[in-house]
């Protein structure tokens, strides 16, 4: 039975002596009864809130995480479509672990904050480092993968993809000891992030980010060169814009938490944002990629008897030799003789 409401407004902001939030970014400086290790309410006259602008903080809050919520759901459904009829491809299998998680946890955000009776800050905490250690880490996989097929298997850029694998899972792990769960008298959870991992984040992200652009534009080149593609046709038919957007947005969320101090608060929901952000981006193009895929698979040119003609069997056949190449990946660049 859930217990009826009766929010107290006060103006308490005594400081658990536990705690030292000197080693922490990311929390009110005026914290209000704050505690370590936030456990599940289970009397609503435990919770305080001590202005309006607190519980204000807290609705904005979970309309936020309400949103990306939605969207992290439609990457699922999409990701699910996807390996729907191709279980044999691990990329597109990487692509359902990065959008479960990112669906799990905003769900925890939001039940943690309507009902907090039942989900405690922790979980949503440890589900915040999942995402940081298995997520991001695949999105980088799945990245690095469609540079390493249209690089013609470069053996640069799968060492650099490799290496940049390691490192962003590194980071993750170390999230485990470097992110705290902390619960405000309001019943608020704030994610606590400590400032050295938060410039470890930032170095590997630019870095990642850099080596993933150079990977991006050689695949460019030589696309161009071997097999005369246009720029055009890279960014926009092959979705090569998606993996730059990629980029664009992990040094954009990277660089907001590093330098603007107002949004300090914020750490957690704009890596979240960002999280979403990305996996949207690569939902969007490997069903760009599949929807290209069958779009030239079906014969558009027949004679009388509906027989695809010599010309359009001969491009067809070509294109299943060219996807039977990249079988493993999907994810590399197909060029089909017009």
């Amino acid at each position: 039975m859930v217990p009826e409401m009766d929010m107290k407004l006060s103006n308490a902001t005594t400081i658990d002596p536990n705690i030292d939030t000197n080693n922490y970014v990311g929390l009110d400086p005026q914290l209000e009864n704050a505690t370590i290790h936030g456990a599940v309410h289970d009397n609503w006259n435990t919770i305080e809130f001590p202005d309006r602008v607190k519980y204000q903080y807290m609705v904005w809050a979970v309309m936020l995480v309400a949103l990306l919520a939605v969207r992290f759901l439609h990457n699922s459904y999409m990701a699910i479509s996807l390996v729907y009829g191709r279980p044999r491809q691990p990329v597109l299998w990487l692509n359902i672990v990065q959008t479960i998680i990112g669906t799990a946890a905003a769900i925890l955000g939001i039940l943690r904050g309507v009902v907090p009776w039942y989900v405690s800050c922790d979980i949503v905490n440890h589900c915040s480092q999942l995402a940081i250690t298995v997520g991001t880490p695949s999105i980088v996989g799945i990245l690095f993968t469609k540079a390493y097929y249209g690089t013609n298997r470069s053996s640069i850029v799968l060492g650099i993809g490799i290496l940049a694998i390691m490192m962003t899972f590194a980071v993750g792990i170390a999230s485990i000891w470097a992110m705290q769960a902390f619960q405000y008298g309001s019943g608020r959870c704030a994610l606590g992030l400590n400032s050295s991992w938060i410039l470890a984040k930032f170095s590997i992200d630019m870095t990642s980010n850099i080596s993933l652009t150079g990977s991006f534009l050689y695949a460019m080149w030589v696309q161009c060169r071997s097999k005369g593609r246009h720029v055009f046709w890279l960014l926009f038919q092959d979705g090569l814009i998606y993996g730059f957007g990629v980029a664009v947005s992990n040094v954009t969320a990277a660089c907001v938490s590093q330098t603007v101090e107002t949004l300090s608060k914020w750490h957690s929901h704009i890596y979240g944002i960002d999280y979403c952000i990305v996996s949207t981006l690569i939902c969007w193009q490997l069903w760009q990629v599949r929807t290209r895929r069958h779009r030239k698979s079906r014969p558009d040119t027949a004679d009388g008897n509906g027989n695809a003609s010599p010309q359009e069997g001969h491009r067809l056949s070509l294109l299943r030799a060219s996807s039977r190449a990249c079988e493993s990946s999907n994810l590399c660049l197909i060029s089909v003789p017009e």
